[in-house]
C-alpha cells in the first residue's frame, strides 16, 4: 500500500491531466464547428468558379490553356496535408502512411509538406521535401491557401511540374479517409460539360482562365485543408474524450486506494491506543 502523500500527489497529477484533456477537447470541439462553417460558406462560389471555367472550355472554340490540357504525369507534384502537432489518435500516421504509398517510386515526384509532422516524416524517410507550409493545416486560411496554389502553379506554368496532386483528409460521413485529389491539369473541367454553343469572352478566354485557374486552385485547396482541420479536430476531441475517462476511472481507484489507506492508518491508530490503554490497567 503506498503511503498518503504518495497517493495524493498521484490524485494532483491526475487531476491536473483531466483538467488539460477536458480543456483541449473544448478546443477541438470550437475548432471544428469554425472549420464546418468556413468550409459550408466558401463551398458555394468555388463550385460556382468550377462551373465557370467549365462553360469557357466549352464553349469558347479552340480555347488553348496548358491547364485544360491532359498531361503525361512524368513530373509530378504532391502536396501532402498532416499536422503541426500531435495527440490527434491516429490521424497523422494514416495520412503520411498512405502518401507515402502514393508518392514512393516516383522518380521525379515533386514533395510539398503541410505541417511539421509531415515534413519530419517524410525528411526522416529520405524524401525530399521541396518547400514546408508551416500553421497551414491547423487553422486553415484562403491567404495561405492561396499562397500554396501560387507556388504550384508557378512550377507548372515554368514547366517545372506537368501534374499535382493534392493528398489530405476528407470527412466522409463520420469517417475520416485519406484521400488524392487532382489539382493540374484540370480537364475534367472540358469532360464535365462536353461542347456547346459558342461565346466570346473579353478580352479573351485564354486571359480569363488565366485569372479564374489561380482562384479555382485557391478554393480547391482551401476545402482541402479546411476538410483536413475538421478529421484533425474531430480525432482529437475523441482522443482527449478517451483520456479523460480514463482519468476519471483512474481517479476513482486512487481515491477508493486513498480512502482505504486512511481507514487501515485510523485503525491502526486506534488498535495502538487500545493497547497501551489495555497495557496501563494491567499495571495498576
Amino acid at each position: 500500500m503506498r503511503n498518503f502523500s504518495e497517493i495524493k500527489h498521484r490524485i494532483k497529477s491526475v487531476s491536473d491531466t483531466r483538467k488539460i484533456t477536458g480543456a483541449m477537447e473544448m478546443i477541438s470541439v470550437a475548432k471544428m464547428r469554425k472549420a464546418v462553417k468556413s468550409y459550408e460558406s466558401n463551398k458555394a462560389y468555388f463550385s460556382a468558379l468550377r462551373k465557370v471555367i467549365s462553360d469557357i472550355a466549352a464553349r469558347s472554340k479552340n480555347v488553348a490553356h496548358k491547364a485544360l490540357c491532359a498531361s503525361s504525369g512524368k513530373n509530378t507534384a504532391y502536396i501532402v496535408v498532416a499536422s503541426d502537432k500531435g495527440l490527434a489518435g491516429s490521424f497523422n500516421h494514416d495520412i503520411l502512411a498512405h502518401a507515402e504509398k502514393v508518392v514512393s517510386g516516383k522518380d521525379n515526384a515533386r514533395l510539398f509538406a503541410i505541417g511539421h509532422v509531415c515534413a519530419e516524416y517524410f525528411k526522416s524517410r529520405n524524401f525530399i521535401v521541396d518547400d514546408m507550409f508551416v500553421d497551414a493545416s491547423y487553422d486553415p486560411s484562403i491567404m495561405r491557401a492561396a499562397e500554396i496554389g501560387e507556388t504550384v502553379y508557378g512550377m507548372f506554368e515554368r514547366g517545372e511540374i506537368d501534374r499535382a496532386y493534392i493528398v489530405y483528409t476528407a470527412m466522409q460521413g463520420n469517417k475520416a479517409v485519406p484521400e488524392r485529389l487532382v489539382l493540374l491539369p484540370i480537364d475534367d473541367c472540358v469532360s464535365d460539360c462536353g461542347r456547346c454553343d459558342e461565346i466570346s469572352y473579353e478580352p479573351s478566354a485564354e486571359e480569363v482562365l488565366c485569372e479564374l485557374i489561380p482562384q479555382y486552385l485557391t478554393g480547391i485547396i482551401y476545402g482541402a485543408l479546411v476538410q483536413s482541420s475538421l478529421c484533425e479536430h474531430e480525432q482529437r476531441r475523441s482522443a482527449m474524450n478517451n483520456s479523460t475517462r480514463n482519468a476519471d476511472e483512474l481517479l476513482e481507484k486512487l481515491k477508493s486506494e486513498y480512502n482505504r489507506a486512511r481507514q487501515e492508518t485510523v485503525t491502526g491508530e486506534l488498535m495502538e491506543i487500545v493497547t497501551a490503554s489495555y497495557g496501563e490497567r494491567n499495571d495498576d
